[in-house]
């Protein structure tokens, strides 16, 4: 079924390779988002604007150039974590770390990658079973940077990685790998994925990034998506592992169009049953159910999603109870979406709960528990006053809400009001001891959509109240401290440039 790549791609390729030999931001960038289409040069665009800041932060507020190679990583690093990943999310696409927090391995290291090379760092990518990571000074220090969610790697992890991977290899190639020893299924194995200690260039570390997106479209059931970035991938770099793939999502997809669900499930179960040990039966079973169970709630029928797992569930192999978890979790995420689209917020709470009940070390179900929460008491309670102690009391039972950026905006949001009121009341002393509670959240309180928006808020109340007082010395510091906090922001600058003349 796999096929060779055509020499029209390697020609590709080895133009590819040439065109970016050098380190400049502005050929990577048209790497990454070929083309002149409006919605691909505004991606583009946007990402060299955010990563120009970043390199302004590490070159004249860090002073990176001054520095060891250990130290210059540990800034870089550090000012990823702080200010860019924030949720690990295995969709996540290059410009989502600097929109929403949102980044996986993949994106990590292409980011930090266009950083270290920007400050002309020497580095490796690799890949190494179930993430990317970075080599920085290779011929030195020898420093590994993972991503902040790396988990560790332990040789039964990695065996049961390989083993999962040649299930699915096992479906969509003609080569015999039954019976295979676990040398001769390591061999394979790397024959068709990545071997940890091959080095990847830019070029191949940014196909890496494609393919990442193509294994999430997969998992999502969109075949689409995952013919474009393998297409693109395929682009970039040369891989067994892309064309596997590729073939899955064909399959697949072609399977979408049978004419009859039942039979077609009763058949994956026969073959299921007779392999116990064949993951892709397992994951083409998952698939396919939570296929039926999104059509089921597409058309408003949950209960009929309840009986269509009862079925499944009495057609899996005996011992198979990892997979009937992972069925009975699918639904619960389902049913959770299905019930937050329709509003019903408290059902959807409970559902976010039963889950953490689980697991309650999932970062996911925590964030699941805290949004809702956090949506459910701001549309429950209307009395800014009254919001603050039920948030305060959720606090109490799942001490975590704390973390999420939701809760920041609420407390800074009303903090942020409290100062505006009291400067506008003219009641300074008060308004004085609510900026100076604002100014204590901003260090107790982490995070925040709206965080620039509050801070901007509550610092040019202050300034704005001393401007109208003819007081300009206390109007600039006020806008001078905002900048600290938000220091492009364009309106703060323009009352900067404003009060100079005062």
């Amino acid at each position: 079924m796999i096929r060779t790549v055509h020499l029209l791609l390697l020609l590709l390729l080895l133009f590819f390779s040439v065109q970016l030999a050098a380190s400049d931001l502005g050929n990577r960038l048209r790497l990454l988002f070929p083309g002149e289409e409006p919605a691909v040069v505004s991606e583009r665009e946007f990402l060299g604007k955010q990563l120009e800041n970043i390199f302004r932060q590490l070159k004249y507020q860090d002073r990176l150039e001054r520095r060891s190679v250990k130290k210059q990583v540990d800034r870089i690093t550090d000012r990823f974590k702080q200010q860019v990943f924030r949720t690990y999310d295995p969709a996540a696409e290059l410009t989502d770390a600097f929109r929403s927090g949102r980044y996986n391995d993949a994106t990590a290291s292409v980011l930090v990658s266009l950083t270290l090379e920007k400050f002309n760092i020497p580095h490796e990518g690799y890949v190494d079973h179930w993430e990317s990571y970075l080599l920085v000074d290779p011929q030195g220090k020898r420093l590994i940077v993972r991503n902040p969610a790396a988990r560790p790697h332990d040789p039964e992890a990695e065996r049961s990685f390989r083993r999962e991977y040649l299930s699915l290899v096992r479906t969509m190639v003609d080569q015999d790998l039954t019976a295979l020893t676990p040398a001769e299924a390591d061999s394979v194995f790397y024959q068709y994925y990545y071997r940890p200690n091959h080095r990847l260039t830019f070029l191949q570390l940014s196909a890496y990034e494609q393919f990442r997106l193509a294994q999430s479209a997969y998992i999502m059931a969109d075949y689409r998506a995952t013919a474009r970035h393998i297409s693109t991938a395929l682009l970039r770099d040369s891989r067994m592992a892309f064309m596997v793939l590729d073939q899955a999502a064909k399959v697949q997809a072609s399977s979408l169009k049978r004419p009859n669900e039942a039979d077609y499930a009763r058949r994956l179960f026969v073959g299921w049953r007779g392999d116990p040990d064949n993951r892709y039966y397992a994951a083409a079973l998952l698939r396919h159910f939570d296929e039926r169970q999104q059509a089921l709630l597409s058309a408003d029928r949950p209960g009929a999603a309840d009986t269509l797992i009862t079925v499944y569930l009495a057609n899996s192999p005996q011992g198979a109870t990892e997979w009937q978890n992972e069925v009975r979790t699918l639904q619960q995420l389902r049913l959770l979406a299905y019930h937050q689209e329709k509003n019903e917020i408290d059902r959807a709470l409970e559902l976010a709960e039963e889950l953490y009940a689980g697991n309650p070390e999932s970062q996911q179900y925590r964030n699941y528990i805290a949004e809702l929460t956090l949506v459910y008491l701001r549309d429950t309670y209307s009395d800014p006053e009254e919001l603050l102690r039920q948030v305060e009391r959720k606090v109490g039972r799942y001490p975590f809400i704390k973390e999420h950026d939701r809760y920041a905006d609420i407390i800074l949001r009303q903090q942020a009001l409290r100062v505006r009121d009291r400067f506008a009341a003219t009641e300074i002393v008060e308004a004085l001891g609510a900026l100076a509670e604002f100014r204590q959240l901003l260090v107790t309180v982490p995070g925040g959509l709206d965080r620039k928006l509050w801070t901007l808020t509550a610092f040019v109340a202050a300034s704005n109240y001393y401007f109208a007082e003819r007081e300009y010395v206390p109007a600039r510091a006020y806008i001078e401290e905002a900048l600290l906090h938000d220091p492009t922001n364009d309106f703060l600058l323009h009352q900067q440039d404003l009060l100079s003349r005062y």
